[in-house]
């Protein structure tokens, strides 16, 4: 089995686990991810409204528990789903088994394969949070260009690796700084084990340095063992807009979502300074902000 083969079963086999099931209910949380998660559910919403579609069909690549498929369905769209989780399968079906049969549909598939649709005969294509999980995100690029209509759209949300807090903790930024010098595309943790072994950095270091490094706490410290044998993309705005413009779509609008701090539903001062954050990204002069959100949207025109 060749490596990239390798990591697509790692991929399914980590999206099939059991304790992947949070997601069931992951968006009723008060925590930091649930926030994040509501926000950038309500974002595309918002993008999605602002289309007008006027009730069209909607493709959704990796659905996870249904919650978007929900909302969409509430909207009174044709919804169409794939995800590479049996189990978010059952879980989708029966969060959205008041919506009649012919109008929401949910397979298992995953987007390393071709999409079993015909070309032309999507209005528009949702992916939000996946391509992290691609090994060849040219490839369903051009398949989701292919599936839609002429004039339709693609939104397209993703986990934003340059997250404004990320810059306040050493470790975090020196990983950051690292990967805009070089171009590295794979996720590691905030870790100097993970910044110096696990890039082009370990070239560096000879096994007797290794081997000292590996004994001390400070250079451990942050270090995450992966049980599931895969690397996570990076993908920042610039990337995403690059792997649209690749495929012949016309990036039509940017924006992004919070929180920009480690915050969670609590009122506090942090919230507050995370309020005033959100509101300046909003004001042109400081739209650049926009680059350091939580998520990261982008809507494209074929």
């Amino acid at each position: 089995m060749n490596k990239k083969n390798f990591t697509k079963k790692e991929i399914k086999r980590w999206w099939n686990y059991k304790r992947n099931l949070r997601w069931n209910d992951i968006y009723k949380n008060s925590d930091y991810t649930a926030l994040a998660l509501n926000n950038r559910m309500k974002n595309i919403l918002f993008h999605l409204d602002k289309l007008n579609l006027k009730k069209g069909r909607i493709l959704e690549i990796g659905f996870g528990g249904g919650q978007l498929a929900y909302e969409i369905l509430k909207k009174g769209y044709y919804y169409q789903g794939i995800d590479i989780s049996k189990n978010f399968v059952k879980i989708a079906k029966k969060r959205c088994k008041k919506f009649s049969n012919n109008r929401a549909k949910f397979k298992v598939s995953s987007i390393e394969n071709p999409l079993k649709y015909k070309s032309n005969c999507f209005d528009a294509v949702i992916v939000s949070g996946v391509f992290q999980y691609s090994t060849k995100p040219e490839f369903v690029f051009d398949e989701i260009y292919r599936v839609l209509k002429r004039d339709s759209y693609f939104i397209c949300a993703q986990t934003n690796f340059y997250k404004f807090y990320h810059f306040f903790n050493l470790r975090s930024l020196l990983v950051r700084i690292y990967f805009t010098i070089s171009g590295h595309q794979y996720e590691i943790a905030n870790s100097f084990k993970s910044l110096f072994l696990e890039t082009k950095l370990k070239k560096n270091l000879n096994s007797k340095l290794i081997s000292f490094l590996k004994k001390k706490f400070f250079f451990n410290y942050n270090y995450v063992k992966m049980n599931f044998k895969f690397k996570k993309r990076v993908f920042s705005i610039s990337r995403l807009k690059t792997h649209c413009i690749r495929s012949k779509f016309k990036v039509i609008r940017t924006d992004a979502s919070g929180p920009y701090l480690k915050i969670n539903y609590d009122k506090n001062f942090k919230s507050l300074i995370n309020f005033l954050i959100e509101i300046l990204s909003k004001v042109y002069f400081f739209g650049f902000l926009k680059n350091f959100g939580e998520s990261l949207t982008i809507v494209s025109k074929k």
